[in-house]
């Protein structure tokens, strides 16, 4: 259930019914939303890449051409600030002098210890933060030791395009409320979060391997399994807070879109498409109409 499954975003058997017919025949993880004569495009992201993984799939730089306006789930260049990251590190720190090893079993904060120190990530200077801060700062970590950098993934790439072609970009959210989700997470079992959070770091290298191939052929249930299934069966309530409860904030947004005559390119994180609770399927369930984005010849 590590965080990074999270942030690479990327829903599942019980929502096949809603959402297979949208993604068995799909060549990439890109849709067409209609509603009368009006429509968008909703795409799901990977946010972090490696440079080998380029170029993307040509639908996405079709769709981006022909939209008139960029959508982000939250303005990358204020996530990437610093008084975002203090915000961040403040919401995530003990108080009264407490420490992420007084939180742990000793076995499991000797599990930590040891991993830390093979991948000499500093340990020591980060006890005064919460196990799900830790989680995320190992998760990225090990992401760059493999290659994979914010500043490539598919959400970073179309902004810099968009700042270049002065395309219109605005955010589904703002960095403020990104870190309230966050922030109701501070809190969450410090022992299930590390125990899970070494388990998946073990396997990350294999897992994002499948979940690249899986969203490029927008094999989005497939992509569910491998990414968001343990989520929800071990920590339904980080499920809750970063997908579910996200998703019924952005549709409002989504929809009112619809009543615009601009076409706007909309660019989330793959995990909020799929599954039950995925925006595809609320999408479908008000009525609009979703394919798969067909290439243009």
């Amino acid at each position: 259930m590590s965080i990074y499954r999270y942030w690479l975003k990327q829903g599942a058997v019980v929502a096949l019914g809603l959402v297979v017919s949208l993604s068995v025949y799909a060549e990439t993880s890109l849709y067409e939303i209609t509603k009368g004569d009006q429509k968008i495009y909703l795409g799901g992201t990977i946010h972090l890449l490696r440079s080998s993984d380029y170029p993307l799939p040509v639908e996405y730089e079709q769709a981006y051409s022909a939209a008139d306006s960029l959508v982000l789930e939250t303005n990358l260049d204020n996530a990437a600030s610093p008084e975002f990251g203090q915000k961040m590190a403040k919401a995530f720190m003990y108080s009264g002098g407490k420490t992420l090893a007084q939180d742990l079993q000793p076995k499991l904060w000797q599990e930590l210890q040891a991993f830390a120190a093979a991948r000499q990530y500093p340990l020591a200077q980060m006890t005064a933060f919460k196990a799900m801060f830790v989680s995320l700062s190992l998760s990225v970590v090990e992401m760059q030791r493999l290659g994979f950098g914010a500043a490539e993934g598919v959400d970073a790439y179309f902004l810099q395009k968009a700042k270049t072609d002065n395309k219109p970009v605005m955010e589904l959210e703002t960095g403020d409320e990104v870190l309230k989700q966050l922030a109701l997470l501070a809190d969450i079992d410090a022992n299930m979060v590390i125990k899970s959070t070494l388990r998946d770091l073990h396997k990350m290298e294999r897992v994002l391997e499948k979940a690249l191939v899986h969203w490029r052929r927008g094999e989005l249930e497939k992509l569910d399994r491998e990414m968001s299934a343990d989520m929800r069966r071990e920590a339904p309530e980080v499920y809750q807070h970063l997908l579910i409860d996200r998703n019924q904030a952005w549709l409002p947004k989504i929809e009112a879109m619809f009543a615009t005559a601009d076409v706007e390119l909309v660019l989330v994180g793959s995990l909020h498409l799929s599954s039950k609770d995925g925006l595809l399927a609320q999408l479908k369930k008000r009525g609009y109409h979703i394919k798969p984005y067909q290439q243009k010849h």
